[in-house]
C-alpha cells in the first residue's frame, strides 16, 4: 500500500534447524534420475505465507503490514508503485495528477491535484466508479469516529473536492496548503458509497464542512452510526461485506488457518492495454497461515506453499544449500526497506529518564543480532530513517554495546543497588522499585524472542532483570495500542517516498487510535515534523530530516536494532515473479504459469 507502514517484519531464529528433506517431495512427486518432479505443475493457484492473521480486511483501520498485503488484491487505490520502475502509475485513476500550484482565491499558498479515473472503471455491480465514490472515502478517513488514525494525518491536507461538471469521473482536489506527500496520499483507497454506506449516512456531510476545523463530529449522531458499522468485524472479515473493485474476490478467512481469494471473471482491469500495475495472473490467492516455521519449511519442502517472505535466516541459508530444495523454488535476498526496534514506553516511571533508555540501548548487541540471528543479513540502524534514503543521517554514531556505560547512565540517573540483590532499585513516589521490566514479542517471531533472550541476558549484567514474554499477534498490537507495554519489539516496513513522520512521532498521534506508541514529542520535535510535511526544496528538506533524526537520537524513545535483508523463497513454476525493495518484495499477482515443458528444463 502507499503509506501504511506496520509490523511488522517477520521472523528469524537463533537456532538453526535441521530438517530432514521427506522423501522426494511426497508421494505425488519423486525424484527421477537425481531430478525433482514437481507436483504442481499446471497449478494457477499462489499459496503465500502468512505468520498470522490479519488484523482487519479494511484498509482504513487495518495497521499490520500483512492485512496490506492481502487487502491490495481486494480494494484499489487512484494511484500504485510500479514494481520495477518505484514510480507512481496510475491505477484507478488514468495516470498521475495534474499539480498546480495555487497563487490566489480561497487556496492561494496551496495546491490542487486534478484526477481522472479510468473509463473502464467499474464496481462488482456494473456502475461506475466516479469522483463522488472517492469523496465519499476521504470524508470516512476524515469521520473522528473511525477507526482511521493511524492514516489521517496524511490525508489531512484535502480540504474539498471538486467534481467536474461534464465529466463525473474527473476531480480537482483542492489544499490549503503544499504537502510533500500530497500527491501520494492523494492517490488513496476508494471505496463504494453502496457497499459500505447503504444507509446514506455520510451523504449527509460535505467534505468541505468535515475539513473544517470547528466541525463537531458530537453533534452529528450519523458519523457515530456510520462508525460503528465501519469499525465493526462485519465489515472487516465477512464475506459479502469484505468487497472493493480489485480484481479478486474475497471468498472466505478461516482464523489461523488460511484467507482465500479468487479471481473474478469479469473484472474491469482486463480492458485496459498495456498496465502492468492491474496485472491479476493467478486464478486465486490463498494465503496461509502458519506461526511455526519448522512447520512451514517441511510445508514448503512438501511444496504445500509456494511463496514466503522473511524466512529465517538460519533456515534461509539452509535451503539454499540444499539441491534438491533449489529444483524447486527460487530464493531471494532484496535490500528490504524496514526495521526492527525496541519501543519503550517513556510514561513509565522506570523508562521516563533518557539516560535509563540510552543505557538500555548500550545492552543491546546489534553485531550478535546480525551475525547469530540474521546469518549476516542485515545492517545496524539508528534511526527511523532507512540507511537507503538521501536524507539518512550518516552523522549520527551507532550506539556501541557496553555494559559498563550503561551501568554508568543508570547510575547518573539514580539507579543503583542498594540491597544488594543483583538488581538496581530507587525510589520512585516513595517507595522502592526496582528495575525489572517486561518485554513484549508477538508469538511465532522468533528474531524478537531472541532478541529479547539476548537483552535479558546482557541486561543481568548491568542490574536489570527483564522478563520475556510472548503474545498472540492481535493481542499484541492491541496491548501496544493500549500502551500495556514497558519494552516491545516490532518493526515498521516503509515504502521507497518520502517519509512523512506525523503518524509515528507526533505528539497529536500519542492516542490509542495512533501510531506514537511510545509517547515521544515535544514542542520542538512537532514543529519540525510539521515543517517537513510542507517543505518542498529538498535542501531545507533534508536540514529538517536531518534534525528530527537528532532529536529521536538524543530522547531514545526506541532502541533502533537492525534492517534486515529480506529472505524471499518463491516456485519456479511461475515466470514474473522478480524480487523488489518494494514490500512486500514481490508481486503475486504478475506471476504467469510457466509451460511445464520449461519447468523440467530448469530442473
Amino acid at each position: 500500500m502507499i503509506g501504511k507502514y506496520i509490523n511488522r517484519q517477520l521472523l528469524t531464529s537463533m537456532l538453526a534447524l535441521t530438517i530432514i528433506f521427506f522423501s522426494g517431495c511426497s508421494s505425488d512427486g519423486g525424484s527421477d534420475g537425481g531430478k525433482v518432479v514437481s507436483k504442481k505443475e499446471g497449478d494457477n493457484t499462489v499459496v503465500l505465507h502468512e505468520l498470522s492473521d490479519p488484523d482487519f480486511l479494511n484498509p482504513f483501520i487495518s495497521s499490520a503490514a500483512n492485512s496490506t498485503y492481502i487487502e491490495l488484491n481486494i480494494f484499489q487505490q487512484l494511484l500504485a508503485i510500479d514494481f520495477k520502475t518505484l514510480e507512481l502509475v496510475g491505477s484507478l485513476a488514468v495516470g498521475r495528477p495534474e499539480i498546480k500550484e495555487v497563487e490566489e482565491g480561497e487556496y492561494a499558498g496551496g495546491m490542487s491535484l486534478a484526477y481522472e479515473i479510468r473509463p473502464e472503471a467499474t464496481w462488482d455491480d456494473g456502475t461506475p466508479i466516479i469522483a463522488e465514490d472517492y469523496i465519499f472515502s476521504i470524508k470516512i478517513i476524515k469521520n473522528p469516529k473511525v477507526n482511521a488514525g493511524s492514516v489521517r494525518s496524511y490525508i489531512a491536507f484535502i480540504d474539498d473536492i471538486v467534481v467536474d461538471a461534464d465529466n463525473p469521473k474527473k476531480f480537482t482536489i483542492y489544499s490549503k496548503e503544499r504537502y510533500i506527500l500530497a500527491e501520494v496520499f492523494s492517490g488513496y483507497y476508494v471505496y463504494q458509497p453502496k457497499a459500505y454506506d447503504p444507509e446514506g449516512l455520510m451523504s449527509k456531510f460535505t467534505l468541505k464542512e468535515m475539513s473544517d476545523p470547528k466541525f463537531d463530529a458530537n453533534a452529528h449522531p450519523e458519523l457515530q452510526q456510520f462508525a460503528d458499522a465501519f469499525n465493526s468485524s462485519k465489515y472487516a472479515r465477512e464475506v459479502g461485506f469484505v468487497q472493493g473493485s480489485g480484481p479478486y474476490e474475497f471468498k472466505g478467512w478461516e482464523t489461523g488457518q488460511r484467507i482465500t481469494l479468487e479471481r473474478k471473471k469479469d473484472w474491469w482491469g482486463d480492458k485496459v492495454k498495456d498496465a502492468p500495475q492491474l496485472a491479476a495472473n493467478p486464478d486465486k490467492l490463498v494465503y496461509k497461515i502458519q506461526n511455526d516455521w519448522t512447520t512451514a519449511v517441511t510445508d514448503m519442502k512438501d511444496e504445500g506453499m509456494d511463496v514466503a517472505r522473511g524466512v529465517r535466516s538460519g533456515d534461509f541459508v539452509d535451503l539454499k544449500d540444499n539441491a534438491r530444495f533449489t529444483q524447486l523454488y527460487n530464493l531471494h535476498n532484496p535490500t528490504q526497506l524496514s526495521y526492527d526496534y525496541i519501543g519503550f514506553n517513556m510514561k513509565n516511571p522506570k523508562l521516563n529518564d533518557k539516560r535509563v533508555r540510552r543505557a538500555i540501548a548500550h545492552l543491546v548487541n546489534k553485531d550478535q543480532i546480525i551475525k547469530v540471528l540474521l546469518k549476516g543479513l542485515g545492517e545496524p540502524v539508528i534511526g527511523p530513517i532507512h540507511p537507503t534514503k538521501p536524507y539518512y543521517n550518516k552523522n549520527l554514531k551507532n550506539i556501541e554495546y557496553n555494559v559498563d556505560k550503561a551501568k554508568e547512565l543508570l547510575a547518573e540517573a539514580g539507579w543503583t543497588d542498594t540491597n544488594g540483590n543483583g538488581i538496581v532499585d530507587k525510589e520512585i513516589d516513595g517507595e522502592l522499585t526496582e528495575m525489572k521490566l517486561e518485554y513484549k514479542y508477538n508469538s511465532g517471531n522468533d528474531r524478537r524472542k531472541n532478541t529479547g533472550i539476548l537483552l535479558k541476558e546482557n541486561a543481568k549484567r548491568a542490574g536489570i532483570e527483564i522478563d520475556v514474554v510472548t503474545r498472540e499477534w492481535t493481542v499484541f498490537l492491541e496491548d501496544t495500542k493500549k500502551r500495556d507495554f514497558e519494552l516491545y519489539c516490532a518493526g515498521w516496513v516503509q515504502s521507497p517516498i518520502p517519509d512523512d513522520l506525523t503518524q509515528i512521532w507526533h505528539t497529536e498521534s500519542d492516542h490509542p487510535d495512533g501510531d506514537n506508541r511510545v509517547g515521544f514529542g515535544n514542542a520542538e520535535s512537532d514543529q519540525v515534523i510539521d515543517e517537513i510535511r510542507v517543505t518542498l526544496d529538498p535542501l531545507k528538506q533534508k536540514d529538517l530530516y536531518y534534525r528530527i533524526q537528532e532529536i529521536i537520537y538524543e530522547e531514545q524513545p526506541y532502541v533502533f536494532l537492525v534492517s534486515p535483508k529480506e529472505r524471499i523463497v518463491i516456485h519456479n513454476r511461475f515466470d514474473n515473479a522478480e524480487p523488489s525493495v518494494n514490500r512486500p518484495g514481490y508481486n503475486q499477482n504478475a506471476f504467469t504459469l510457466r509451460p511445464a515443458t520449461q519447468v523440467a528444463d530448469k530442473q
